[in-house]
């Protein structure tokens, strides 16, 4: 198996369950600004990373990377604001 055969699927993934977290997010939980944003930058992380499993760019592996750490740091920020209770606006 060649690299770019598990990294277009894997990018797949991130990218359709980032998308959908976004979603959700945006439909049922409004006030919650860093989970979706976080969820927001997996999916674009998943779509660097599947350009990256088909081109072999170092620049596009490392930008992948580094977007989904930033969307794991906003999901752990809003976690720990506890932005998904109801009836709480900050």
């Amino acid at each position: 198996m060649t690299r770019a055969s598990l990294t277009v699927p894997a990018g797949l993934v991130l990218l359709v369950s980032g998308a959908l977290g976004t979603w959700f997010l945006n439909r049922y939980f409004p006030n919650a600004r860093f989970l979706r944003a976080g969820y927001a930058l997996m999916a674009c992380g998943g779509l660097l990373f599947g350009a990256w499993g088909i081109s072999r760019a170092l620049a596009v592996g490392v930008a992948a990377a580094v977007c989904v750490a930033i969307g794991a740091i906003a999901g752990a920020i809003g976690a720990l604001r506890k932005e998904l209770r109801t009836g709480i606006s900050p």
